[in-house]
């Protein structure tokens, strides 16, 4: 920590030294950034000495850093403030944010669309008040020092240029700029005269406590949806930066669409952790908040596109949603089907279109089934005959599609596979459904989380199905933001290079805000994440890729009576062995949300989870068993074909093996009969080689199951390795 004193003292000494010690180690700063600051922070110290010249106490009044960063970086949350003043006023903590902005002049800036947005340089920017109002709700609601100080936390935006501020303090944020003031280097006096006003002394204590203070919320989404429809409040979640201006976009767009009638298509695109599930409730309840008198609450529904989403968003809406009307608002994709199943299709649909144009219409693979490509023609003549079941265009007036990647689209070039998941697949895509019964459909969507063989919705088809469906398009980026991995995005990319040719050595970066542990042995695993558990009062959960059969599927949820073989049994230390489950197949809620009287109730650890229910949840704390599916060998990654056992991705583990066999049996004449025949039996096959497109695709399908399950965690992970290479490559990345 700074006191203001030395702030500005090192400052008239040695900016350049500042400017190196702010760039630390922690993250990388551009040039550009440091040209800002060089300029910020010389405007900065001419004002803060302004306030020690009219109050020399505040010269001893503490500047709160992060790691030897001027920048304070919002606990758990990938957002930094770039001053923070921490002190009293009389006997009352305080706390100002200033966020700083050193945005030249310019003449084209604009009052921007709607409250929260600013026209700047011709782009809808999130105002800077609206940013710092962000940084002063998250610290007033989730910091545990300003919570346990019951500290007042106020916030103000300071330009180190002269730039004009009339469109910045016009309408629509004429209100919000009242209570989060601008100020630039010509109203020095009247931004030292608001720091003043809210801080007269330092603190210490309080100081040192906010330094080192955490977020202090439950940050399971269900736990905090469930607390806010039964308090009747909106928006769970406080959210930042680029959320902030894609909330601030979405609930205008809405604004616009209620009054004009126009289609509307939003596309919210960001990786894991980056809060667009806290987007997607947080405008679905704000939007019934909104234009509940304007319109019946069926207008509003939220769509989820796995059965284990919609058993827990359901039971959260059903249970819980009674003073916001939410109840049965939780729509599965599949309920947008037009209304033709399989036997109506066989039996119906087919004979007459096969009646029509026979080599058209019918599939030349399967007489008995029509193509998925005329899902149009089908489509139209169920409408034109009055046989389409709950089906009408604009039918809803807002759809938030969460985990929009797993949508099913048959018409895709990636598609070859017949799970269906209860989806007819004749009807075509479900994005195109929900864009067609929808005035506005808002799609919260990370490409690389779908792995199943039928989740071939891309963002590109999104915006094709709008632009057919005369729907204007919007697409928002989140990129950047983090709000699990402790608020890493340096360990998020450390996962998102981890199976490449080119990993990162980064964990210097985030090995202080986000823990990570190799662990021996299972026990030595699940031990550490339950005494995370205990003494922190967190939340937990084990979690493995698809490298061991479902056995255990008539395991009954409190386990009584069930005498079948645990789905994981590995070796442990002292010969013993470790035995799980897989998860209860009784409910999917209770795979995320246990229900008193299941066994996962009593003990969160004694089942293991799996990619496909845990994508889209985050916990705690993650205890990861990486088992023999994907290993590294001799400088490479492999995939183990033995150890593959996901059911919706058949199609692709079929087509990577018959690749393999068809190469070798062509080659067979080059080696060997026992050389062949062991290549033949190995079971290990390279990752990346280009003779093998099939086999790569494949093992960038298990690949994206390792990066949701490694990015669910909130606090740290510990991962227990299975093969020793493997496991010696990851503490060599970690060394």
């Amino acid at each position: 920590m700074y006191t203001v004193q030395e702030f500005c003292q090192y400052v008239e000494d040695d900016i350049n030294g500042l400017i190196e010690e702010v760039a630390g180690i922690t993250r990388v700063v551009s040039d550009e950034e440091r040209k800002a600051w060089a300029t910020s922070y010389s405007e900065v110290s001419k004002m803060l000495s302004l306030c020690i010249n009219r109050r020399p106490e505040i010269g001893q009044v503490h500047i709160s850093t992060s790691n030897l960063l001027l920048e304070y970086k919002l606990p758990a949350a990938s957002a930094w403030c770039d001053l923070v003043l921490v002190g009293a006023k009389q006997e009352k903590k305080q706390v100002v944010i200033v966020e700083l902005k050193n945005w030249l002049k310019s003449s084209v800036d604009q009052p921007g669309e709607a409250e929260g947005l600013i026209d700047h340089n011709g782009q809808q920017h999130l105002h800077p008040s609206e940013q710092v109002k962000g940084y002063t709700e998250y610290c007033q609601r989730f910091h545990s020092a300003v919570q346990e100080q019951d500290a007042t936390v106020s916030g103000c935006v300071y330009f180190s240029q002269a730039i004009d501020l009339n469109p910045y303090t016009a309408s629509p944020n004429n209100a919000l700029t009242q209570q989060y003031p601008l100020y630039n280097t010509q109203h020095n006096a009247s931004i030292a005269d608001y720091i003043l006003d809210h801080i007269d002394h330092s603190d210490e204590h309080f100081a040192r406590e906010f330094e080192n203070g955490y977020y202090k919320q439950d940050r399971n989404i269900l736990n905090q949806v469930a607390a806010n429809f039964k308090n009747a409040q909106a928006k769970p979640f406080v959210l930042l930066d680029e959320q902030r201006r894609g909330f601030a976009m979405v609930m205008n767009a809405l604004q616009k669409r209620l009054q004009d009638g126009k289609k509307q298509v939003i596309i919210v695109v960001g990786p894991p952790g980056c809060g667009k599930s806290a987007v997607a409730i947080n405008v679905w309840t704000e939007a019934v908040m909104q234009m509940k008198n304007n319109m019946a609450r069926e207008n509003f529904v939220f769509v989820t596109t796995s059965s284990t989403q919609n058993k827990n968003w359901e039971k959260i809406f059903n249970t819980y949603g009674g003073s916001m009307l939410a109840s049965g608002l939780v729509h599965k994709s599949n309920d947008f089907n037009p209304g033709m199943n399989g036997n109506s299709m066989k039996n119906k649909y087919l004979p007459i279109f096969a009646d029509i144009d026979y080599a058209k219409y019918v599939n030349p693979q399967n007489d008995k089934s029509l193509r998925y490509e005329h899902f149009r023609d089908y489509v139209k003549y169920m409408i034109e005959k009055g046989e389409t079941r709950n089906y009408k265009e604009n039918q809803y007036f807002l759809s938030v599609v969460d985990e929009a990647h797993a949508l099913i689209n048959p018409v895709a070039n990636q598609f070859k596979t017949n799970n269906i998941s209860g989806w007819c697949l004749q009807v075509g895509p479900q994005g195109y459904h929900i864009i067609y019964k929808s005035q506005v459909s808002i799609f919260f969507m990370d490409g690389k989380q779908s792995f199943r063989d039928n989740e071939s919705t891309s963002m590109e088809d999104i915006q094709s199905w709008a632009k057919e469906l005369g729907a204007e398009v919007e697409v928002i980026s989140l990129e950047g933001m983090q709000f699990r991995c402790a608020g890493s995005t340096e360990y998020v990319e450390w996962v998102e290079h981890l199976f490449t040719n080119n990993p990162l050595k980064n964990h210097a970066q985030w090995k202080d805000h986000f823990q990570l542990n190799i662990c021996e042995w299972p026990s030595d695993m699940e031990q550490a994440v339950r005494s995370k558990m205990e003494s922190t009062g967190g939340s937990g959960r084990l979690l493995s890729s698809f490298s061991r059969e479902w056995v255990s599927k008539k395991l009954t949820s409190n386990h009584s009576g069930y005498s079948g073989k645990h789905d994981f049994v590995l070796n442990d230390k002292e010969g013993k062995l470790f035995k799980k489950y897989w998860n209860n197949p009784r409910g999917y809620e209770i795979f995320v949300q246990a229900t008193e009287g299941s066994s996962m109730y009593n003990d969160p650890l004694c089942e293991v989870g799996c990619p496909y229910v845990v994508r889209g949840f985050d916990y705690d704390y993650i205890g990861l068993l990486w088992l023999e599916d994907v290993v590294w060998r001799n400088g490479e990654w492999y995939f183990n074909i033995d150890f593959t056992k996901e059911t919706g991705c058949k199609t692709t583990r079929s087509a990577a093996v018959k690749e393999y066999l068809n190469y070798m049996t062509k080659r067979r004449a080059c080696y060997t009969r026992s050389t062949y025949q062991r290549l033949i039996d190995t079971k290990l096959l390279k990752g990346y080689d280009a003779h093998f497109p099939k086999c790569n695709r494949f093992f960038n399908t298990l690949t994206k199951t390792y990066r949701i399950l490694l990015t669910r965690a909130i606090k740290g992970i510990y991962i227990y390795v299975a093969d020793p290479e493997t496991r010696k490559h990851l503490q060599d990345l970690l060394s």
